[in-house]
This record gives C-alpha cells, structure tokens and sequence, in this order.
C-alpha cells in the first residue's frame, strides 16, 4: 500500500489514459412520497459503487491478516456521481458522510444511503388506476466516458460469468437493475419493473462521449383507497341523479335532491383538482366522468324544472295542445310501458227542466238526490197537494235553480281537475322519459 503521494483528487489510475472502471447498482429501500402535483418522486436508496484503485492494495500477512478497512469517503478519491435529474433533497453523493470498504486487493466498495428526489413525468389519464414510468439518470458531472467508465453491476457479473476480457458483448439493458431485498412495502404503490440502460450521450459543447446509467422506476398505484373514498361515492351519487325522476311532484323535496347531488359532486372536483397536477396535457378519466355527471345532474336540474312546471299548470293559464295530448298521453306511455290510472269520475247529472207545477218531477229529482230515496219520494208525495195548494212552489223552484247551479258548478270543476290531472300525468310521462334518458347515460 502506497501512501506517500496520495491525493485524494487525483483519479487512482497508473496510467492517465486509463479510464476508472465504475460498476454502481442501486437498492431500493422506500418510496417515501409520489408527488403527483409537483411531479416530484422521493425515494430512500442505497448507492452501491465499486472500484479499484492501486493505492490500496497490500498483503494480508504483512498486516496482521487485515484484509478489510474501514476509511472515511472524504480520505480518499470518490466518483463524483450525481442525480442528474435532481429536483431538491442530495444530489452529490460526496455529501454522505460515511466510510468506505476498502479491500487488501485495491478493490474499493461504497454504499452511501441518500434520498433521491427525482422529476417525474406523472400521468395522470387512468387515475386512480394509473401506473407511473420514473427515471433516475445518474452519471458522473466532470469525468467523460474517457476517464470513468460507467457500468452497472449486471454488466459486470455478466462478463465475469461468461469469460470475457472486455464489455463489447454485454447487454446495454438491464430488467432487473435495482435490488429491491432491503424494500419496505408502500402503502400506496406496488413496484413493477426495474430497469437500466447504459446511454453514451455527446453534447455540442465537448467532443467526449458522457455515460450515465438511466433507472427505470415503474410503479403501479393501489386502488383499494382511492376505490372505497372516491369511485364508489361518486357513482352513488351518480346513481341518486336517476333517483330524482322517481320521486312525486308533489314531494317538495325534487328539487332540493338535484341541487345536492351538484353541491357534493362539486366537492369531488375540488378533491380530485387538489391530487392531479395542473397540466393542461391531458385530462384523467374520472375528471372526464365526473364533469358529463355534472352535466347530467345540470340537465336534470332544468329537466326538474320542467316537470315541477308541467305538473302544477292549470286550465286557467294553459291550454293542452293536441300535440301534446297526442305524443305525451298516447304514443310515449305505451313506449315507456305506461297505462294511465282510471280515475273515478263524477256521475253526471241532467237537471230536469221542471215546470212551475210539475211537482211529480220535482219530487223524483229531490228522491234521487238524497240517500234515503224511497222514504222521501213517500214523504214528496204525501205532501204535495199541500205544497200545491200553499203556494210554495216559487221557493221550490228557486232552490231547484239553485241545485243547478251547484251542479254546474260540480261539473265544471270536474273538468278543470279532469285538465289538471292530464297536465299531472304528462309530468308523470317526462319523469319517466328522463330517468330512461338518465340511466343510459350513466350507464354507458
């Protein structure tokens, strides 16, 4: 071991022209936070790095049989590679303050922990069943491919098990390229693939080729929250929009229904807006759900209206085109599989055009207008020689004239409930066309 001239800035190399062979792996020990907003990922890694320097090399026996030691990173040279695509936390790894493994044959090893927060492209299209493609590129920030040579330890133990002197044969990607043996399971992301490639880039500025090795992080998002917290209250409330047509016009509550099902899906919006970034790129599918079931809800807000206008019209101020009597009380029920309810009509009555001394008509109408007709037609008839005879017909007939009016009256009314209970049942008829309308669309 050679120590009289060591610097630790100076590439441990015999020869300058030597490039520093680099095998680095990476070991995945936590996804601490997935940014979706920011498009940040943090993750909790261990850099594993080996190389030789021949400074360190010595013979165990000369040594006490010490064929390890322990010295720290500051002491002695160490790549400086870093994290490319930093966005915040460490980036150079030369900032772990921890010691190194150097080894009697020269062979240095270092495994510094750091927390790598990487930028992320997230998609956000298939949320919440989404699955995200993170990239780490880490490679060295001063020393081009001419002076490291940056490899992966898949490469390494590649060539080694084959027999090769040299790295022409091995594959420039890796599909199992992070050790994920030391991984705390997250409670939010499964890990799907691991991967690496080897890149050579040349930049305008230099003509050296730089290397750095590209991790592929590809995460899969669980769905058991998002499914329980969000997809299935907003389909229920989907579902109440259809609920709405069921209810009766009578019922005061219609309209307040429709304006909370819009109340609270709005406040999904706003939870969903709060997780999604701000990307005008693409538009997540349940945002695309949630915003036509707010239309919906909308049209069922005016369709509401509609029906609450239709119901409660009169003969007073509105008069039942023949069209409407046609397509809403003929042609859509039967489509809708709708009969009209029989109502119980209102025996009609002809009030007999009585003369001044037809007392015999008189007394069959006045019968048949109580309950209890045969004891009072026996009564009429008993008595109406006296009635005749005293001069009290005039006041008879005017209380016949008033029985006619009151059953003018009657038959009057009975047309006007007769007109109200058609606007009624064309109401009936628009609910039940809007919940088909509604329960289609909220199906597909």
């Amino acid at each position: 071991m050679n120590r009289t001239n060591y610097r630790s800035s100076v590439r441990p190399v015999t020869n300058y022209s030597q490039p520093v062979l680099l095998y680095m792996n990476l070991s995945l020990t936590q996804i601490l936070d997935v940014d979706e907003k920011n498009q940040i990922v943090t993750l909790n890694m261990w850099v594993s790095q080996q190389w030789h320097d021949p400074n360190f090399v010595w013979n165990p026996a000369h040594y006490g049989n010490i064929t390890e030691l322990h010295i720290p990173s500051e002491d002695i040279w160490t790549p400086d590679l870093v994290l490319l695509q930093y966005a915040g936390g460490d980036w150079d790894l030369g900032s772990s303050a921890n010691k190194v493994n150097v080894l009697s044959d020269g062979t240095i090893l270092w495994r510094p922990p750091i927390i790598f927060k990487s930028q992320c492209e997230i998609n956000v299209e298939f949320f919440p069943f989404d699955t995200q493609n993170c990239t780490l590129k880490l490679g060295t920030w001063t020393h081009n491919g001419y002076l490291i040579d940056l490899r992966h330890v898949a490469q390494k133990e590649e060539a080694d098990r084959n027999g090769w002197r040299n790295f022409d044969n091995c594959k420039a990607y890796i599909d199992y390229a992070i050790d994920l043996s030391q991984f705390v399971d997250n409670v939010e992301w499964d890990i799907l693939e691991v991967a690496a490639k080897r890149n050579i880039e040349k930049y305008k500025c230099c003509p050296e080729p730089y290397l750095d090795l590209t991790f592929s992080l590809n995460i899969r998002r669980k769905t058991l929250f998002y499914g329980v917290n969000l997809i299935c209250p907003c389909l229920a409330i989907s579902f109440l929009t259809i609920l709405v047509f069921y209810l009766p016009g009578e019922s005061g509550e219609k309209m307040s229904l429709s304006i909370n099902i819009l109340l609270s899906l709005t406040v999904f919006f706003l939870l969903i807006f709060d997780i999604c970034p701000p990307t005008s790129l693409v538009v997540p599918l349940i945002l695309k759900y949630l915003l036509f079931t707010m239309i919906l809800v909308t049209l069922s807000v005016m369709a509401t209206v509609i029906v609450l206008n239709v119901h409660w019209r009169s003969p007073d101020t509105y008069v039942m085109a023949p069209w409407v009597r046609q397509v809403f009380m003929r042609t859509l029920p039967k489509l809708l599989l709708m009969k009209k309810p029989e109502t119980e009509r209102r025996k009609e009555e002809v009030i007999p055009n009585i003369g001044g001394t037809d007392t015999e008509a008189l007394c069959a109408f006045l019968a048949d207008e109580f309950d209890d007709g045969e004891v009072m037609r026996e009564r009429l008839r008993s008595r109406r020689t006296a009635m005749t005879s005293s001069g009290i017909i005039n006041e008879i007939e005017l209380a016949l004239e008033g029985v006619r009016n009151i059953a003018t009256h009657m038959k009057k009314e009975d047309e006007r409930n007769t007109i109200r209970d058609d606007w009624k049942y064309v109401a009936v008829v628009l609910d039940r066309l809007f919940m088909w309308l509604f329960s289609c669309a909220a199906i597909i």
